[in-house]
């Protein structure tokens, strides 16, 4: 299991965000049964408030209707009774000018786990899937040119 950083959702690959609904589906599965989620690289989840994961797996959503993906009836559902969300209510967050995500409690979005040190970690990631043709290099690089204005030094990851 794995949430990409929330800034790298809008450049993810076809393959990686319908990958990441698959993962946002399994989590809120987990926890709809365990009361919490139990995997190594998502546990920190269980230090936020619902209304994060909540606001993630809009920008998910959102990302893929933006692309033409559709998601089902079911998997609304899904989200209503394992999370008590419903994509077809209104949802309050914003965007600030360099991307970050804050919630109308003014945190931002997974802040402690979010951070720029996440965003390397799956950065290198990405650039590993690049450099092994796992992900296209137009991919890779709209995820860097996406990232320059609010973190310049990626420049050297071209």
């Amino acid at each position: 299991m794995r949430l990409w950083h929330y800034q790298l959702i809008e450049s993810l690959s076809r393959q990686h965000l319908l990958g990441q609904w698959r993962e946002c589906l399994a989590i809120t599965g987990a926890i709809a049964k365990h009361g919490a989620v139990n995997h190594a690289t998502v546990n920190r989840l269980n230090d936020f408030a619902m209304a994060h994961l909540i606001v993630y797996i809009e920008l998910v959503r959102a990302e893929m209707t933006k692309r033409g993906y559709r998601t089902s009836e079911k998997s609304r559902q899904k989200l209503v009774q394992d999370i008590g969300y419903d994509w077809q209510q209104p949802l309050t967050y914003h965007k600030d000018k360099l991307g970050k995500v804050i919630l109308p409690n003014g945190e931002g979005l997974f802040a402690s786990f979010h951070n720029e040190r996440y965003l390397m970690q799956n950065l290198y990631m990405m650039q590993e899937k690049a450099d092994t043709g796992q992900i296209e290099q137009e991919v890779w690089q709209k995820m860097i040119d996406q990232l320059l204005p609010a973190y310049p030094t990626l420049e050297n990851l071209r």
